[in-house]
């Protein structure tokens, strides 16, 4: 690990700088430097953009699930009319 000799300044609004301070505090001490620092080397944009992607997905598989749920319900329907029908007649 190099010594870090450059800084990085960046314009953050009060809230966000509360709220980066607080998770930075659950480190034990004042530690904002270094938890922005590991947050933005271990950001992706392209993971980020799978991410996207992943939830298209599954919101396509939500919609193709309730569908199918639908159709289903409608088949159990349709096959217990068939079974009423033919339970009524003798064999």
């Amino acid at each position: 690990m190099s010594l870090a000799t450059e800084r990085l300044i960046i314009p953050i609004s009060t809230e966000d700088k509360r709220r980066v301070e607080a998770k930075a505090a659950k480190l034990g001490r004042n530690m904002v430097a270094e938890l922005v620092r590991r947050a933005v080397l271990a950001y992706d944009p392209d993971e980020a953009a799978d991410e996207a992607e992943l939830r298209a997905l599954l919101a396509s598989f939500e919609h193709l699930h309730a569908d199918t749920l639908v159709q289903l319900e409608r088949t159990d329907r349709a096959l217990d009319a068939v079974l009423a029908h033919f339970a009524g007649r003798a064999v």
